[in-house]
């Protein structure tokens, strides 16, 4: 084949946004892609663009949190028997990163690179046609200590210059009316805001073809071997040569650096996602269940309900339609919908989560012509256009800030 400057592995949303950044520098592009039925979650997230977004997942409290998700068994968060090896070392790893001192260490880099992904999220729905919800997004709080939680929430991302209010619980049954009465605080983001995951892909795949990136499907990965100046691909079906390579496949990127000798503790995190259709009472905006950890989402064909993060396996691929029955049963007891299992369009997907909640995005160390984009754990859609920005410009060698270098994949 033609020798593409530069070739990225993994046609998930990263992947996607990021081919099509690196060729608006009119360089050519080859993205591969396995074609096999979506077990990354591109398509089937909440669908969140999120500026709120701002403290890494590992944070103060998480620890109890998942321990009291567990004991709950709310489905959550979880440990999966497949989990392998890696998960004494990731989980030891994540208890040391949850401290205040990291989440203020991360902030700015993560403010910088949502920043970047807002405005390429603007100039899709301006350009693009990529359509956006119509209200912002809400945390909606159920327990007996919803005003206390609700009330820290706003004190906490005031603290970090979020833009963030209460609203008063009657005038958001109103304006929602698929909340219950258990629904019992609310607050709201006045930035974050909700879009259609799979039409994003849809819209990227297009950008892609139309400057010029080739686009091969059902092609495997075998090999990658890389030098200091440039980066040999082999497939099932063909071998070449880049200058660059970009690595943006998911949880399946741990192997694929671990081939180049970079061992990078990315864990698979299972979730699951329903669809409703039909619904009356249809929000117009993005929303979580704050105890019950379920993001939500209206989109045009049904409401999108999504959960869960368990540790698990990269060959976990199978829909549970016990953790199914769980999410549905949960969410109707603060939302008005159906409390059945039938017609809601079950789906499971891994996310590839870092142990600091931080994602992967450089440069590997002892490899530098290839370039890491992953471990962006649940926020992979929302960081997708900042991510694609950040590595097409250390490929074109522009200047980046110092703070993205916190993404190295180099970082201790």
């Amino acid at each position: 084949m033609n020798q593409p400057a530069v070739t990225v592995i993994g046609g998930g949303v990263i992947g996607l946004a990021t081919a099509y950044q690196i060729a608006l520098d009119g360089t050519k592009v080859t993205l591969v892609d396995s074609g096999e039925p979506r077990f990354g979650t591109s398509n089937q997230n909440a669908g969140w663009v999120a500026p709120s977004h701002v403290i890494p997942f590992a944070a103060p409290g998480m620890v109890s949190m998942g321990v009291e998700q567990l004991l709950k068994r709310t489905g959550a968060f979880g440990f999966s028997p497949t989990a392998g090896p890696l998960l004494a070392s990731w989980t030891m790893k994540f208890m040391r990163s949850c401290t205040e001192e990291h989440v203020n260490n991360s902030v700015p880099a993560l403010t910088e690179l949502l920043n970047n992904s807002i405005a390429g999220f603007e100039k899709l729905i301006a350009n693009e046609g990529l359509k956006r919800a119509p209200e912002a997004l809400w945390y909606i709080f159920s327990s007996d200590k919803a005003a206390e939680h609700a009330h820290h929430e706003v004190e906490l991302m005031t603290r970090y210059g979020i833009g963030v209010r209460e609203i008063d619980i009657n005038e958001a049954r109103t304006k929602e009316p698929i909340l219950k009465d258990t629904a019992k605080a609310v607050v709201e983001f006045d930035a974050d805001f909700g879009i259609d995951p799979k039409s994003t892909v849809e819209i990227l795949t297009r950008l892609c073809i139309q400057n010029g990136v080739t686009i091969r499907t059902d092609e495997t990965v075998a090999r990658v071997a890389a030098t200091r100046n440039d980066v040999s691909i082999a497939t099932n079906k063909d071998s070449w040569t880049s200058e660059y390579l970009v690595i943006a496949a998911g949880v399946w990127s741990r192997e694929l650096a671990k081939s180049l000798g970079a061992n990078l503790p990315i864990m698979p995190a299972k979730g699951h996602s329903i669809t409703i259709p039909g619904l009356a009472n249809q929000p117009m905006r993005p929303f979580l269940l704050a105890e019950q950890r379920i993001a939500g989402n209206a989109l045009d064909w049904g409401l999108r309900l999504s959960t869960g993060y368990t540790l698990t396996s990269p060959k976990d691929r199978n829909v549970d339609m016990k953790a199914v029955s769980k999410l549905v049963d949960t969410a109707s007891k603060v939302l008005d919908i159906p409390n059945s299992t039938v017609n809601v369009n079950p789906w499971t997907g891994l996310r590839p989560s870092s142990p600091d909640g931080l994602p992967y995005i450089g440069p590997l160390s002892n490899a530098p012509r290839v370039i890491m984009a992953t471990g962006h754990g649940m926020l992979g859609t929302m960081m997708a256009m900042g991510t694609a920005v950040l590595v097409a410009d250390q490929i074109a060698g522009r200047s980046t800030s110092r703070e993205t270098l916190k993404f190295s994949p180099s970082r201790p």
